[in-house]
């Protein structure tokens, strides 16, 4: 039993944490906070960066209203023109690095896993916390390969969860690719009939059965 959406939260800032606002097992909201980092450097960069910006506007405009006039040399426009996106482009470049300072959930759904805490420095690129929607689940089974004669898509099957014993509908969704040649076993995936599924979450083991067609 997995969920189709799993993900692992990292960044690559060089900021410690502020805050963690859940905890492991607790359940958010697509577009939730999951993460901030300690940016008031970030930040405070990125505010000179913008009145550098209009500074350099302000010169540009100057510039262009001197030029109409025949008052400067095209190079002195051309060169207030470049100094103006250069310091645009890096007030961009800080308002995307002042965004990154917030971790925002991609989808609604639960914390699994803790792998940072607060006030921490972390490595860039390592997860600080696993994310995991267990509403939308999908069960991978392994069966002969001679089924294939009759086990098609959309195919019903019954699941018996181990751990809480409760029996759902299901129905295969898909096929793998290719036939272990060692076992003569495929991989095939299924997903629950429509129903209440809270209860089952994602790691869970089980057994299925099928009911082959009589023809």
């Amino acid at each position: 039993m997995r969920a189709i959406r799993d993900a692992s939260v990292a960044t690559d800032l060089n900021a410690r944490i502020r805050t963690l606002p859940f905890r492991e097992g607790a359940s958010f909201n697509a577009g939730d906070t999951l993460v901030t980092f300690d940016c008031d450097r970030t930040e405070a960069e990125s505010r000179a960066a913008e009145a550098e910006t209009a500074v350099n506007r302000i010169a540009l405009d100057n510039a262009q209203q001197l030029d109409r006039r025949h008052a400067i040399g095209r190079i002195e426009v051309q060169a207030a023109k470049a100094r103006w996106e250069k310091a645009r482009a890096s007030a961009e470049a800080l308002r995307v690095r002042v965004r990154d300072c917030r971790i925002v959930a991609p989808f609604t759904g639960r914390v699994a896993e803790m792998r940072a805490r607060e006030h921490e420095m972390p490595v860039a690129g390592q997860p600080l916390l696993r994310i995991v929607d267990a509403t939308a689940l999908e069960i991978d089974l392994i069966v002969p390969s001679a089924w294939l004669a009759w086990l098609r898509a959309a195919a019903p099957l019954e699941v018996k969860v181990d751990e809480t014993g409760k029996t759902y509908a299901a129905k295969v969704i898909r096929t793998a690719a290719a036939v272990d040649p060692v076992s003569q076993t495929i991989r095939i995936t299924a997903a629950f009939a429509p129903g209440d599924t809270s209860a089952v979450l994602p790691g869970m083991s089980l057994d299925a059965s099928f009911e082959r067609p009589t023809h």
